[in-house]
């Protein structure tokens, strides 16, 4: 009954991974992208502290704790950004995740200990996907010179969160 309840959690995992690449696809407001923004920041260091925590893998609490200082980083860049003329009247940024990323992360702190690490990268390569397509499709269409400016420079960054996630579960 547990691998049947964890097969589900990784299917709602991968859906919503799908859905979040969507809706970054087609996000060229500069609210929808700092939201968007902000809730993945949010829902990266909610998970490193996650697998910082419980990881059994001593890479994945490495790379954990990568994704927490740089995400953290992410977030204080994002929030600077907010403060120039350029974004004057731009909302500011959400303080807690939305349901489906706070979704993921109950899937991630509920994980069997034997499934965390492959959870834990799972999503990361899934989150990473949908940043990259964020930051990617708001460099190139977005409203706001700031904050495509912004993404511009974040953009290599999750590129290579991403890589390095891809790898780190193909060899774990």
């Amino acid at each position: 009954m547990g691998e049947i309840k964890n097969t589900m959690k990784e299917a709602l995992d991968t859906v919503a991974g799908m859905a979040g690449k969507m809706s970054a696809a087609a996000t060229t407001s500069a609210d929808s992208f700092v939201e968007s923004a902000a809730i993945g920041d949010i829902y990266e260091r909610t998970a490193a502290q996650i697998a910082m925590e419980r990881a059994s893998n001593f890479e994945v609490k490495a790379f954990a704790a990568k994704m927490l200082a740089d995400h953290t980083t992410s977030t204080h860049q994002l929030e600077a950004g907010l403060e120039m003329n350029e974004t004057r009247g731009v909302a500011a940024p959400p303080m807690e995740p939305d349901a489906r990323r706070t979704r993921m992360l109950d899937h991630l702190a509920q994980a069997p200990e034997e499934s965390l690490d492959a959870t834990y990268l799972d999503q990361q390569v899934l989150a990473h996907e949908e940043t990259a397509t964020l930051m990617r499709n708001y460099a190139r269409s977005g409203d706001n010179p700031q904050l495509v400016s912004f993404a511009e420079g974040t953009l290599p960054v999750v590129e290579r969160h991403l890589a390095a996630a891809k790898d780190l579960r193909a060899r774990i």
